[in-house]
């Protein structure tokens, strides 16, 4: 079980190194919407009759997250 662990940090380390910009505007978009979505509050989520709260920071830092991805990805070099 170690080592499978260790073989995928490994394998997640390389690939944030192989793309630095990448891992770094995620990383910013998803702590900038995780702020925002605190400033917010939280998000009522209505459907066939049943209403679940949802904190607004998670769906916002998930979605800064994915938007500093593409950034990011515009920003690196093409992986060869």
């Amino acid at each position: 079980m170690k080592q499978k662990i260790s073989a995928g940090a490994q394998k997640i380390s390389g690939a944030a190194k192989a793309r630095p910009a990448e891992t770094k505007w995620s990383i910013i978009g998803a702590a900038a919407g995780a702020i925002l979505g605190l400033l917010i509050g939280g998000v009522g989520i209505a459907a066939m009759g049943g209403a679940a709260g949802v904190p607004a920071a998670l769906i916002l830092a998930v979605i800064g997250g994915v938007v500093g991805n593409r950034y990011g990805i515009s920003k690196d070099r093409p992986v060869r």
